[in-house]
């Protein structure tokens, strides 16, 4: 097994895909802060961007970035 000592960075971003994307259009892309451990009642997590702006998103809408 090959290591090396080369630091390793993963970030996560937001990409909404839903039917109200015109509302939150504008953070899709934007790296991610944070996010909620526990889903609401409708799946959704709230998700804290970099920017400071918190946003209800389903998990799939986290991906790596």
């Amino acid at each position: 097994m090959l290591v090396s000592n080369n630091p390793v960075s993963l970030s996560w971003v937001f990409r909404p895909d839903r039917a109200d994307q015109d509302r939150i259009a504008e953070h899709a892309g934007k790296p991610i802060h944070a996010v909620q451990r526990r889903a609401d009642d409708g799946s959704r997590v709230e998700v804290v961007l970099i920017d400071g702006v918190r946003v209800q998103a389903y998990r799939h809408e986290v991906v790596l970035g």
